[in-house]
């Protein structure tokens, strides 16, 4: 009868002792998850970043005259195709100032990208520099 006390005292001893451990556990989740949600998802950003690399290839992003005599050059290209390009550039810079001043998430912010791209697309051969 003895060995019988002795296996319930134990048994219950380790039973308390797992539902602490795993109560400690739980704690230690939870404050994992509630402190990654206001992290953006990694493949979303990264997705993000080749995303504007893309568009900004596509646009020229960089290509802007540095003075006035540069911007005489407007006449190397046609002034419909050049006037889209400019207005697609100026969104996407309005697009990225509202993601980096926290006005849109990176959910929607991809999404403006997606139709961003999708517009620039079905352009791509204005967007060319006539030669």
């Amino acid at each position: 009868m003895d060995v019988f006390f002795f296996f319930l005292v134990a048994g219950v001893t380790i039973i308390v002792l797992i539902l602490k451990f795993d109560k400690k556990q739980a704690v230690k989740v939870n404050t994992v998850l509630r402190e990654s949600r206001s992290v953006p998802p990694m493949f979303l950003l990264k997705l993000t970043e080749q995303k504007i690399a893309t568009l900004k290839a596509a646009l020229r992003y960089d290509d802007i005259p540095q003075n006035m005599a540069a911007a005489a050059m407007s006449a190397v290209y046609s002034s419909k195709n050049e006037t889209l390009r400019l207005s697609k550039v100026q969104e996407l810079k309005v697009l990225s100032s509202k993601y980096n001043n926290g006005q849109i998430s990176i959910e929607a912010y991809n999404v403006k990208l997606d139709e961003l791209l999708d517009v620039v697309h079905q352009h791509s051969g204005e967007f060319v520099m006539a030669g």
